[in-house]
């Protein structure tokens, strides 16, 4: 996708940019038309108790907003840039979509109420009739640029504070005032209906953060701005609930819409601050959604990205704008005020409960990079987070089910799409606080058997010897198992192979790390890495050499260490025709254990070969073989069932077979069908060629394996 045109620098101040706009969004339709209604119908504890429920999911909100605005640079998108870059691209976008759907169709919602309004004074006009021309008139006015609608919201603002005091006023020229009931009869909507049909007043703040991408100083202005209009125009609203529940009687509230104008001291100026509002908050949505959709577009997460994302010479997101304007036109199909307003309520809540649960996520991990200038308790979004399923729940008659699956189901669908992020996100905080946590609580607890994985340390000298141990190695650490491959010598091939080694294994899915020492000294080396790694979280358990590379008295070194350290050990013997033959059966050696044939939690020389076998076996595909020769031909019977309870209780897989053969060993090694690896228990004493004639009589590859005795087949 070619980059958008560069905007040009941002020009707008705290309170141009940020209070103005949010001040005149919350001061809408619900003030003028809807809370004299609520008020009428659940009386005025009932009325405050709704009012109160939406200002309080707005305010912790906003206190979310500010500390996370000041403690980043939040890009052009607003909501979308805040998510974005706490959570990556695909939970901004799953957030930011129903945002931008949200606040187009808002647009919608206060031209009808400047509908309502208008045919108020003029009650022959077509409602329809009147909200196409009111919407196509902000519209334009929106289109025409974004400095022009901020001129216009200036003189305006004194236009609604004009009728705000005229309103007030009405308390004096009133004829007398209602003693109003505390608790309304609600006769025509529950407390849910009524909380789903006024929230829309709570959903202004979001306009100001919406500007973030043309705000000169956004981390500063978004905070104090969004708090101060918050803090304003709750004031504002709770101060006229009671304003109305004394103004009117219950019935009047509900049946007259317009009371606020009726019983104003000035009329005129109410309604002129009622059309002059319910305009600018059409007017605000239509110039902050066209923003919100370009940056989502910058980062390709909607369809038609690349025409979205234009920018105008000026600047302006003008496509963007068009889209806007047409979604926004679709949302006057749903004919009033009312039947918008609960779908608005349920997208905006979705948003604010990701703002607050994104603030909470940052504010529990802790990490050095969350230091916001403004700072809020941690219960403040953690509320947030409540009182937002409250209202979701409230707002949506599946409880909220509808508006969840369509945020997973988009962030699914940009998941699929595998966008690159461009900025670090909290996901990386939060794996390395859970691996924290996890490693602080695995450093106190001792490894145990049901807990044994494979880890794995290779030791090598040359990169040909890494290639022959590489394969098996993989296959054996590839469930959850790790590598650490240790080049020992001044070979001044290995540091360049082995990262690139690493690296491959890596795209596998394998956990694999290397080390150089430069010692001349091969078993100083070993030594000095097995003691070293003892401190690591999961120290190696599995120490794996090449028994064609190592003399006698090194091999004794290895034993020596291994058995010091608690640490398994495996030698490795490549099948004569190289690798591992066929990889189609392994072949598991349990050693004679006449007379008594006891099977326990942990068994020497059985516990280590029978899971290596395991796990190749699954890698491979391969049949799996249990082996047994007996010195006594009478004790093959015990044998045999030893076999098949060890089978059963290492849970080995349906098809393993049981061997038992009374000839010795060595010629019961030559004996074995189809064995293309023969793993065996260590002998005690090691010699190289002992170790080599029993490799010849079994013509396979073998792994002699000592156990570390953390092993376990039957955990």
């Amino acid at each position: 996708m070619s980059a958008p045109a560069p905007a040009p620098a941002p020009r707008f101040g705290t309170y141009v940019g940020v209070f103005r706009p949010v001040f005149l969004a919350v001061l809408g339709a619900m003030l003028y038309l809807r809370e004299g209604w609520v008020v009428g119908q659940a009386g005025l504890l009932g009325g405050l108790l709704v009012v109160a429920t939406a200002l309080a999911i707005s305010g912790t909100t906003a206190l979310s907003l500010a500390s996370i605005a000041s403690n980043v640079r939040v890009r052009a998108g607003g909501a979308f840039a805040i998510i974005a870059q706490a959570l990556g691209l695909e939970a901004g976008g799953a957030i930011g979509i129903p945002l931008f759907f949200a606040q187009a169709v808002s647009s919608a919602m206060y031209i009808f109420a400047f509908s309502e309004a208008w045919t108020w004074v003029f009650p022959g006009h077509s409602p329809m009739l009147v909200a196409g021309l009111g919407y196509t008139a902000v519209s334009l006015l929106a289109w025409r640029s974004a400095g022009l609608a901020f001129r216009a919201q200036g003189v305006l603002l004194f236009v609604i504070a004009a009728a705000l005091l005229s309103a007030l006023a009405g308390l004096v020229t009133a004829e007398s005032l209602v003693a109003p009931p505390m608790v309304g009869r609600l006769p025509d909507a529950s407390l849910t209906e009524l909380f789903a049909i006024f929230f829309p007043a709570a959903t202004g703040i979001m306009v100001g953060v919406g500007m973030s991408g043309d705000l000169a100083n956004p981390r500063r202005s978004i905070a104090r701005g969004t708090l101060f209009a918050w803090a304003v125009t709750s004031v504002i609203y709770l101060g006229f609930a009671v304003w109305y529940a004394v103004i009117a009687s219950p019935q009047e509230l509900i049946d007259n819409r317009t009371v606020m104008i009726e019983r104003a001291a000035v009329p005129a100026l109410v309604l002129a601050g009622l059309l002059s509002s319910t305009a600018m908050a059409a007017l605000s949505s239509l110039v902050a959604a066209p923003r919100l959709l370009q940056a989502m577009a910058a980062h390709g997460v909607v369809p038609g990205a690349r025409w979205l994302a234009r920018l105008s010479p000026s600047g302006d997101p003008r496509n963007a704008s068009l889209a806007t304007t047409a979604l926004g036109a679709l949302g006057l199909a749903a004919g009033s005020l009312d039947a918008i307003a609960p779908i608005i309520t349920s997208f905006f809540v979705m948003t604010y409960l990701a703002i607050n649960g994104v603030v909470w996520l940052e504010q529990s991990l802790a990490m050095v990079s969350f230091r916001p200038s403004f700072r809020v308790p941690p219960g403040v979004p953690l509320l947030g987070v409540a009182l937002c399923l409250g209202g979701l729940s409230l707002a949506s008659p599946f409880g909220g089910a509808v508006e969840v699956l369509l945020v997973l189901g988009i962030y699914a669908w940009i998941s699929r799409r595998h966008l690159d992020t461009p900025w670090e996100t909290v996901r990386s905080g939060i794996a390395v606080t859970l691996a924290a946590w996890a490693a602080r609580k695995a450093a106190h607890i001792e490894r145990v058997q049901r807990a044994w994985k494979p880890d794995l340390l290779v030791p090598v000298a040359a990169v040909d010897q890494a290639r022959d141990l590489r394969p098996w190695c993989e296959d054996l650490a590839r469930r959850n198992g790790s590598i650490r491959w240790v080049a020992l010598g001044a070979n001044p091939e290995l540091p360049t192979a082995l990262p690139l080694l690493v690296r491959r294994q890596a795209d596998q899915g394998l956990h694999a790390t290397w080390t150089c020492l430069r010692t001349d000294q091969y078993m100083h080396g070993i030594g000095l890495a097995l003691d070293a790694l003892q401190g690591a979280l999961f120290p190696p358990n599995l120490v794996v050499v090449d028994e064609r590379r190592v003399s006698d008295p090194e091999l004794a070194a290895y034993l020596e260490h291994c058995r010091r350290l608690a640490i398994g050990l495996a030698l490795w013997q490549p099948h004569p025709d190289g690798g591992m033959g066929d990889r189609a059966h392994i072949a598991v050696w349990v050693s004679d254990r006449s007379p008594d044939w006891k099977l326990e939690l942990h068994t020497t020389s059985l516990d280590l070969p029978v899971l290596v076998g395991l796990l190749l076996a699954q890698a491979w595909g391969a049949r799996l073989h249990l082996h047994c020769a007996v010195r006594d031909p009478a004790s093959a019977a015990d044998a045999h069932a030893f076999l098949l309870r060890l089978a059963d209780q290492a849970r080995l897989p349906k098809g393993t077979e049981i061997h038992v053969s009374t000839s010795p060993f060595e010629r019961a090694l030559a004996e074995v069908p189809q064995a293309d690896l023969h793993l065996l228990g260590m002998p005690l004493v090691l010699e190289k060629s002992r170790l080599t004639q029993l490799h010849r009589s079994c013509g396979a590859a073998c792994l002699w394996l000592l156990d570390s005795g953390q092993e376990s087949a039957l955990a």
